[in-house]
């Protein structure tokens, strides 16, 4: 009877350590597409920078360029990638360039 009392207590105790538990990891700049609908050409770089925020990821080659990126990995999931990249010319907006599938909203 301690036998399979002592084998019942060793099982339970190691099956409990096979779950082990992940936690979700976000990285990069938070955006949403309300977000996005406020941006159109013609804004500045203060501008977009109101709304969108300072880019985590800085260009160094072009200083007419701003990218957010945005990445999101579930503890036991696949991780997802939203990214939206912004154009300029002389300081003022031309270009929007996004992700096509966002990930949060």
């Amino acid at each position: 009877m301690q036998k399979l009392l002592i084998i019942l207590i060793v099982g339970l105790t190691l099956s409990a350590c096979t779950w082990v538990h992940r936690i979700d990891i976000e990285q990069g700049n938070i955006f949403n597409p309300a977000m996005i609908n406020r941006l159109h050409r013609g804004m500045t770089f203060t501008q977009v920078k109101d709304i969108m925020g300072t880019p985590i990821v800085m260009n160094t080659f072009s200083e007419d360029r701003l990218d957010y990126v945005y990445t999101y990995k579930p503890g036991n999931g696949v991780m997802t990638e939203k990214y939206v990249t912004l154009f300029f010319k002389k300081g003022i907006l031309v270009e929007i360039k996004e992700s096509p599938s966002p990930i949060c909203s």
